[in-house]
């Protein structure tokens, strides 16, 4: 069992961002895209992440989670893939490149698609009331449920979510 993390205004999600989960709660997923950053600025050893995951629904409507400044926590975004891209690759001349990836068809998220999100998880502090935003588990109505995390060094994490 994971020790509960100390509260700091990093790992609290803000208000905003609680607004926009729940505000896709009950609806079906439609699009799941992932943002790679490819790190090649040692060309022996190059490093991926997930910067981001955006998920699209059938009413347009579309969520897109990001780690924070300090990586502690989730946070919703705004990802204008062009404009990063683009910044990205200029500022890094070209050894941080930036992808979009549909993820829907993974074996990940496969069993997600035009299903409906019933459930959000996070977990409440109990001494603040507040909720962590270190990590997500959506629940589908096929019963599927995934876990979305952030690492300081990793970025987004993404799994199977499986109770114990």
């Amino acid at each position: 069992m994971n020790p509960t993390p100390p509260v700091s205004k990093q790992n609290i999600i803000d208000d905003f961002t609680l607004k926009k989960l729940y505000s896709v709660q009950n609806k079906t997923l439609q699009k799941v895209i992932c943002y790679l950053w490819l790190n090649e600025t040692n060309p022996k050893q190059p490093i991926d992440v997930i910067d981001a995951i955006e998920l699209e629904f059938n009413d347009g409507s579309k969520i897109a989670l990001t780690g924070n400044e300090n990586q502690e926590g989730l946070t919703y975004i705004e990802y204008h893939f062009e404009e990063q891209k683009s910044m990205i690759e200029k500022t890094f001349e070209g050894k941080i490149r930036i992808f979009k990836v549909e993820a829907s068809k993974t074996e990940m998220w496969k069993d997600t698609i035009q299903q409906t999100l019933k459930n959000i998880r996070l977990t409440k502090d109990k001494a603040s009331g507040k909720y962590f935003s270190d990590e997500i588990i959506l629940e589908f109505e096929n019963n599927e449920k995934r876990l979305i995390q952030v690492h300081p060094i990793d970025g987004i994490i993404l799994d199977y979510y499986e109770e114990i």
